[in-house]
């Protein structure tokens, strides 16, 4: 029951948009992306690969259909590993992110340059391997545990887009973040995106 209603909500978010289609007439524009991610809860790195589909509302309003994936590469910090890795960090995080967003252009330029921020839920599937220690007992020992996640969180992003020699195509650079279970950022991602219109305008 909880998953149907996650989804519900999501399915809630991508329909707005369509309520706004009678009064403004849609501008199309499709996003491939790819990048660095961090997971500041267990101290990993990796790589995060994004595609969007973005719907204009307003002079300075659109709609975001995003789906991105995330996973790490390894650890940037020193851990005590269990006696049963064979000293390898088997430490990892990963996960497929859904998520619906608006967008608004804080900035706007003749020159094609615009600065936005976005932000809206976002449904995360995946999980996660990491140490655990234990200092409580006389031996102290550590041990790996394992998460598995399907749960509603918090995305937030902040993007600087600019015009390519292409005039079909834009390019951007994006920080964005993702938070629940009240920590955020859980992950942070910086991301190089391209932007390609669809259809007319």
């Amino acid at each position: 029951m909880k998953a149907h209603r996650l989804l519900l909500i999501l399915l809630f978010c991508s329909l707005l948009p369509l309520a706004t289609h009678a009064q403004v007439k849609p501008n199309l524009q499709y996003t491939v992306g790819f990048g660095s991610s961090i997971d500041g809860m267990n101290d990993l790195y990796g790589l995060n690969f994004t595609n969007e589909l973005n719907v204009r509302l307003g002079k300075r309003t659109s709609f975001n259909a995003g789906l991105s994936f995330y996973h790490s590469l390894g650890s940037y910090n020193e851990k005590i590993l269990p006696e049963y890795s064979n000293g390898k960090n088997n430490e990892q995080s990963s996960g497929i992110f859904i998520t619906p967003s608006f967008k608004y252009d804080i900035l706007q330029r003749p020159s094609g340059f615009n600065l936005a921020f976005s932000a809206g839920p976002s449904l995360q599937l995946g999980g996660e391997t990491f140490i655990r220690s234990d200092f409580i007992s006389e031996a102290p020992s550590t041990s790996y545990y394992v998460n598995k996640y399907q749960r509603i969180g918090l995305f937030m992003e902040l993007e600087a887009e600019w015009n390519s020699k292409n005039p079909n195509r834009k390019n951007a650079v994006s920080l964005s973040a993702f938070g629940a279970d009240n920590s955020i950022p859980w992950y942070l991602n910086a991301t190089y995106k391209m932007r390609f219109k669809v259809g007319k305008k």
